[in-house]
């Protein structure tokens, strides 16, 4: 019997695909129950560069976004650069200039996408939303964390001052992991050949967030920052993809249900005979996906496309998808951003790769910026 009982209303997407609603055995219990569309938001998500790309960016990175000095972390390893859209969020580069002191779970990972935070809105605090998580991960009549050894640890306080003199404070709350669980993917220096980041953190504001993510000038402002303005016409991340093994398909789904607040929607592809070749069922978990729907830090700039932000979990669809688990592992994936008058330069010297209605054209046909996405429609 399939661990996902699938009764489902349809919600339009694009012209071949349709997301339902899962009506499913998540074993989200009672007093912890996901929402349709979950109160959680993307925070950013963490691009690491070798010190070349870092300092020197490829075109695919310099002709479409506007990138923004940051700075050196305070411990002192590495530094960062930022990519800021209207919708609030952003995209972190990061580099090593040292043995790492700080970021421990990022050590020994290849360039490219490694990982992605949530949020929440405030006044939700960091202590509230791990609360939250952590009861639907172990409440008694919960599916909790399905096997996969998942917790979260207390959130840990940070801050800086910034150059006009504003102290900025956060709170960032890592995930910890029991590699010792039931259901963890193994072998796992096949699955995580570099450590586990299978699941997001959370990163959320103490001070005002635009003190940290400068893409307005006030919160009454109805105007966004010219630090938000890039030649692509990104506003913001419309989706995370998370690509996870088939075998644990069912597992992750019920994991994602407890972290993200969300309730997930089966995504389905119609096959050229016009049949429904997307069941999610023990037997078959080829081309499986399902979306868990996010709300935006500022809903305003992602209006277009409300019910269509969030996370993608998916099983791998192709060679490329197997060859990425293997040498970086089970997590995310590619990062589609929303850019409805998207101008995006490619960096491709062959055809290059049109929009596709909800999935979007990559910023590069190879490499790191093959992983990006820009989505005019969806």
């Amino acid at each position: 019997m399939s661990v996902i009982d699938l009764r489902h209303r349809h919600l339009s997407i694009s012209s071949n695909k349709t997301i339902q609603t899962m009506s499913a055995e998540t074993g989200t219990g009672a007093g912890v129950s996901a929402r349709t569309i979950s109160d959680y938001s993307h925070d950013h998500v963490i691009l690491l560069l070798d010190t070349p790309d870092f300092e020197n960016p490829p075109a695919w990175l310099s002709d479409n976004f506007q990138i923004i000095e940051g700075g050196v972390h305070a411990g002192g390893s590495s530094r960062n650069k930022l990519i800021v859209f209207s919708d609030g969020t952003y995209i972190e580069l990061i580099n090593w200039i040292a043995e790492p002191t700080e970021f421990f779970d990022w050590k020994g990972k290849p360039a490219g996408l490694i990982d992605f935070a949530l949020t929440t809105p405030a006044p939700k605090s960091a202590q509230e939303t791990i609360a939250e998580v952590d009861k639907r991960l172990t409440s008694p009549g919960t599916s909790g964390d399905s096997g996969l050894g998942i917790q979260f640890k207390q959130p840990i306080h940070g801050g800086r001052k910034r150059k006009d003199g504003k102290k900025v404070e956060w709170y960032v709350t890592k995930p910890s992991f029991d590699n010792s669980a039931p259901s963890v993917p193994r072998p796992l220096d096949q699955y995580f050949p570099t450590g586990r980041l299978d699941v997001p953190f959370f990163c959320h504001d103490v001070t005002d967030r635009l003190l940290r993510i400068p893409y307005k000038d006030s919160q009454e402002s109805s105007s966004y920052s010219s630090l938000t303005t890039h030649p692509c016409g990104a506003r913001g991340i419309l989706s995370v993809d998370v690509v996870v093994p088939e075998e644990q398909f069912e597992n992750y789904v019920k994991l994602y249900t407890a972290v993200s607040g969300a309730l997930p929607q089966r995504i389905s592809s119609t096959s050229s005979s016009g049949e429904d070749s997307s069941g999610v069922t023990a037997s078959n978990r080829k081309n499986a996906a399902v979306f868990f729907p996010l709300s935006a830090p500022d809903q305003n700039a992602m209006k277009d496309v409300e019910g269509k932000v969030g996370i993608e979990l998916r099983t791998p669809r192709d060679e490329a998808d197997d060859a990425w688990i293997q040498s970086r592992g089970v997590g995310i994936r590619q990062v589609r951003l929303y850019a409805p008058s998207a101008a995006a330069t490619t960096t491709s010297t062959s055809t290059t790769t049109p929009h596709q209605p909800g999935r979007g054209k990559p910023l590069a046909s190879q490499g790191i910026g093959e992983s990006l996405l820009l989505v005019q429609s969806v």
